[in-house]
């Protein structure tokens, strides 16, 4: 009797101790979060999961996550806060500090062959004039740099002045891990996390010049002095997808790979900021993002 006493003790000493499992409000990939990653002022709903344990889709993306928007609440995480060039994601910063300086849409403005960039589509070119508005469609929706270049000058001739108000947008956005050198996104040294690109959507929202442009699938410009249109389509291939998008960038630099940072609307009325950085490819972004979205439809509820 002693002798199994004390093996009863080497055991129990040697064996782990597991606790004992609680109802949790909600589960993310790998870890139960208590986190919020934007603040809300709303009493939304707060999203449970309906299957513990459903760990989420496999990916192409580097880092990913997925927020419900409503409470702040992550749904989803993978590598949030590993910090990677943004590209053309940036875009989006810029759009917010031109809109902050209160410009007339309506302005007429002339590209300078100082704001020309090489990559991307030019459907503003160096002579022409459009209204600042149709320099807004060029940046976001084509993703056009020279044209986000003319956006910034707009605001500030000195590009530095400009981007130092980018940075300081960003620290006023709560994104910390977050360093803007330009304002296309054509350099690898923007740099940023998925959690804080999450902070970005959530400022954006409020914007609805920026959320017209990019939930859309194409828009139409007037260039002048010739008076042309050009058709300006998205970058954003989730758009006629099953996922609803409502607005995002993507963003693509060889650094980088293939970003795209999203909000998208569930079936039941609900709304998740989805961001993937560093997809292998542009079909590769495109299906990481939709199956997040899907799955985190098909595993919480809102009640």
């Amino acid at each position: 009797m002693l002798l199994l006493n004390v093996l009863f003790a080497i055991v129990s000493a040697i064996t782990p101790f597991f606790p004992t499992a609680t109802t949790v409000s909600y589960l993310s990939n790998d870890a139960i979060r208590s986190d919020r990653a934007v603040s809300v002022t709303s009493s939304g709903l707060f999203p449970t999961k309906k299957d513990a344990a459903s760990l989420g889709p496999r990916l192409s993306a580097t880092s990913a996550i997925v927020v419900d928007a409503a409470s702040g609440a992550v749904l989803f995480q993978k590598n949030p806060h590993k910090v990677w060039p943004m590209a053309s994601i940036t875009k989006l910063a810029t759009a917010l500090v031109f809109l902050d300086a209160t410009p007339n849409a309506e302005t007429l403005f002339t590209m300078e062959e100082s704001d020309d960039r090489e990559g991307g589509e030019e459907f503003i070119r160096p002579g022409e004039s459009a209204k600042l508005r149709d320099f807004l469609i060029a940046s976001l929706l084509g993703s056009a740099n020279n044209a986000t270049i003319s956006l910034s000058r707009s605001v500030d001739p000195d590009m530095n002045t400009f981007v130092a108000l980018m940075n300081k947008k960003a620290s006023l956005l709560g994104m910390r891990d977050t360093v803007f050198t330009e304002p296309s996104g054509l350099s690898a040294e923007n740099t940023s996390t998925a959690y804080d690109i999450v902070r970005l959507l959530a400022g954006v929202a409020d914007y609805e010049a920026i959320t017209a442009s990019t939930g859309t699938n194409r828009a139409v410009i007037t260039v002048r002095p010739s008076g042309s249109r050009r058709i300006v389509l998205t970058t954003n291939h989730l758009m006629g997808s099953i996922v609803f998008v409502e607005y995002g960038k993507t963003g693509h630099l060889d650094e980088s790979l293939y970003n795209l940072a999203t909000t998208v609307g569930t079936h039941q009325g609900h709304t998740l900021y989805i961001v993937t950085l560093g997809s292998e490819t542009n079909e590769d972004r495109v299906q990481d993002a939709k199956n997040l979205a899907v799955w985190a439809e098909n595993t919480y509820a809102w009640k």
